[in-house]
């Protein structure tokens, strides 16, 4: 009977497994219906279908140079952001600093900035090394409207753009140097006749390094002596310099040496720094100009020198950024009496500079970056430029005279700008130093060994032999000057040029 049970009890167990595996396998019954669901018949409702996301937020970084440049790119790439909804975010460094930020960021594959901007000195080195992409396809592919490249100053587009056969960047202002001085005081009848009386010829614009140092000598007065007739309480001084350890020493004073035909470094790709003639004219800088400067030339840069001027303590700058005009002729302002008047440097051989713009290879967004740049260098952003003072690259706005007219404040140094770039041009004015590869290297011992010599903590001598064997090691031995497009029989010496002061746009 047990055995019956036993069995019995099995096979339910069996069954009921069977049961439940049945149940598992059915169909289950479909949910209720949703509240809103139309009852047979009647039309179903519309549906919204769900929003597209949002597209992505694109901000691009431009590392640029502080000061009123820079004020100005930020009222005008306000206008790019409303237009395109692309952001722009301005980096602003300090120029003595710029070189090192940027580099570092580029070498380190950081892509920090979309765009960075380059001194003429820098860009050979940054093409080399693969921190900037070319922007020839790019340039290809635009509408050549926007970009204008033609009306871009030849020499900039030489200077600025070109290096090895393509193009690396386009230049969104110059500071091409030329030469400011205090007008009223070189045409007031008494410091006239009392000029030509001590030196033997007219005082007025100088067309020589030599002039310049005579009419710094005699402008230089004590406190009792006498100028336009009236006695001077303060020191004045003959003549503002950028003495300082700062990247300005070099500009002044390679622009008196390449008005010499010197040159830093020669055709073979050595220093030029010891030959004769470029000490013969560091000496003349330290011993011919500097003692009539203000003892704060030694740590002056050119916000200083400017600063002087506007102070009524100086007569004249040597060479000097022509883009600094909308500061320096606000001395008409703040020295009763004074009038600005703006030329070439003499000879109108001289640092024919401009900050380029150019793509980071490491960039996160390079096309959006690259409509950026071409808008900024292009010629409505380059206009709007001009109108608040900058110092435009382009040929259509610096002669555009109907634009340059009442317009005195804030473009009166346009004129002699253009004659320094037409030299430049004119006479195929492009040194070795702006090809070389390691040029920014360079560029930081220039500012070491030139403030060096002014200072007198090393003799002339002693500096430039320095300044020689920096070269040569930044180089590993004669640097490569891969100049070739210039043709075989380029050579960079002088030409002969004098500065008409009737082009100036002078005082009402």
């Amino acid at each position: 009977m047990k055995t019956k049970v036993s069995k019995l009890v099995a096979v339910m167990a069996v069954l009921g497994m069977v049961v439940a595996g049945l149940a598992a396998c059915a169909t289950p019954a479909p949910p209720p219906p949703p509240a809103d669901t139309p009852a047979p018949g009647e039309t179903p409702e519309p549906t919204t279908p769900p929003p597209p996301p949002p597209p992505e937020e694109v901000t691009i970084t431009w590392a640029a140079i502080a000061g009123f440049y820079t004020d100005w790119a930020e009222e005008v790439a306000k206008e790019y952001e409303e237009d395109t909804g692309v952001n722009v975010d301005i980096i602003e460094i300090d120029f003595s600093q710029m070189y090192e930020k940027q580099v570092i960021e580029m070498v380190g594959d950081t892509g920090a900035y979309d765009i960075v901007s380059y001194d003429v000195g820098w860009k050979a080195e940054w093409a080399n090394s693969g921190y900037i992409l070319p922007l020839d396809d790019y340039i290809a592919a635009s509408d050549p409207e926007e970009i204008q490249f033609d009306d871009i100053h030849p020499a900039l587009i030489e200077t600025a753009t070109s290096w090895n056969g393509q193009v690396w960047g386009l230049p969104y202002y110059t500071f091409t140097m030329g030469y400011f001085y205090r007008c009223d005081l070189f045409e007031d009848p008494g410091e006239m006749a009392a000029f030509e009386a001590e030196y033997g010829y007219p005082l007025g614009y100088p067309q020589t390094y030599e002039q310049m140092a005579d009419i710094a000598e005699f402008f230089r007065r004590q406190p009792g002596d006498t100028l336009k007739g009236e006695a001077v309480t303060d020191d004045f001084y003959g003549i503002g310099l950028m003495a300082g350890r700062f990247p300005h020493v070099q500009d002044e004073f390679m622009a008196i040496q390449w008005t010499q035909g010197n040159q830093l470094i020669l055709d073979d790709g050595t220093p030029g720094t010891t030959e004769p003639g470029f000490l013969e004219w560091a000496n003349f800088y330290v011993d011919e100009l500097l003692p009539y400067a203000p003892p704060g030339a030694l740590t002056s840069a050119y916000d200083e020198v400017v600063g002087q001027m506007r102070q009524g303590m100086i007569a004249q700058t040597a060479a000097f950024y022509l883009d600094q005009w909308p500061n320096m002729v606000k001395t008409e302002d703040e020295v009763p009496g004074a009038e600005i008047c703006a030329g070439t440097a003499p000879g109108a051989h001289t640092w024919v500079g401009a900050l380029g713009m150019a793509l980071n290879a490491d960039s996160k967004h390079p096309d959006e970056a690259w409509d950026f740049l071409k808008w900024m260098a292009g010629p409505e952003a380059q206009r709007k430029f001009a109108e608040g003072g900058g110092s435009t690259c382009r040929i259509s706005i610096l002669t555009d005279e109907e634009f340059l007219e009442g317009r005195r404040l804030a473009v009166g140094h346009f004129p002699p700008l253009m004659e320094v770039l037409d030299h430049a041009s004119e006479c195929g004015f492009y040194p070795n130093y702006y090809y070389v590869p390691q040029g920014g290297k360079i560029y930081d011992e220039e500012t070491t060994w030139f403030s060096s010599a002014a200072s007198g903590e090393y003799p002339v001598e002693e500096a430039m032999q320095k300044l020689a064997d920096a070269i040569t090691q930044h180089c590993g031995g004669p640097c490569e000057v891969p100049n070739d497009n210039l043709g075989a029989d380029y050579s960079p010496v002088p030409c002969p040029y004098t500065y008409d002061p009737s082009i100036q746009m002078r005082k009402q």
